[in-house]
């Protein structure tokens, strides 16, 4: 009795556009953070990453050997990324076998943006940004799984709407 990989996910068939997760996001933000549930004391926008001009690469030759660490500049960056899809290239004889038992990562941020210092918010406002915070976290979590946002009134009771005003 060998390994048996887990039955298939019918959803894991499905292909996703993960370039349009921002604009998703966007979306389901307007719909679901209006500003008049945010009191008026900020915007929730998706938010660009992009990565530095040289990246710092660690590395070891041999799997006892001392770690090494080199600065990549673009030119090195785009040669270090080519010999890594010749890789997989090579493994996956161009592509005829699959990839299975790997997973992708995917970064998604999103930046608040309030005209008021956080005290001026609490003080002035009488508005609570954490309430903000936590609801963002669920509707870009609903939004990256494909799930409807959570509405559990007992467990997530700071985030229920109208509850983001003190």
């Amino acid at each position: 009795p060998g390994y048996r990989p887990p039955p298939r996910d019918s959803r894991a068939e499905e292909v996703r556009d993960l370039t349009q997760v921002p604009q998703e996001l966007e979306a389901r933000m307007e719909a679901d953070l209006d500003p008049g549930d945010l009191g008026g004391v900020g915007a929730l926008r998706p938010t660009i990453i992009s990565p530095g001009e040289t990246w710092t690469k660690r590395s070891q030759k041999a799997l006892l050997a001392a770690p090494a660490t080199a600065t990549l500049g673009r030119e090195e960056q785009r040669e270090a990324r080519a010999a890594a899809f010749d890789l997989l290239d090579a493994l996956t004889k161009s592509g005829a076998l699959p990839v299975e038992h790997a997973s992708l990562h995917v970064v998604v941020a999103a930046t608040h943006c309030f005209d008021k210092s956080l005290v001026d918010t609490l003080v002035q406002d009488s508005a609570n940004p954490i309430a903000l915070a936590e609801r963002a976290s669920l509707t870009m979590a609903s939004v990256v799984h494909r799930r409807p946002l959570v509405q559990d009134a007992a467990r997530f009771a700071p985030v229920r709407p109208g509850s983001l005003s003190m």
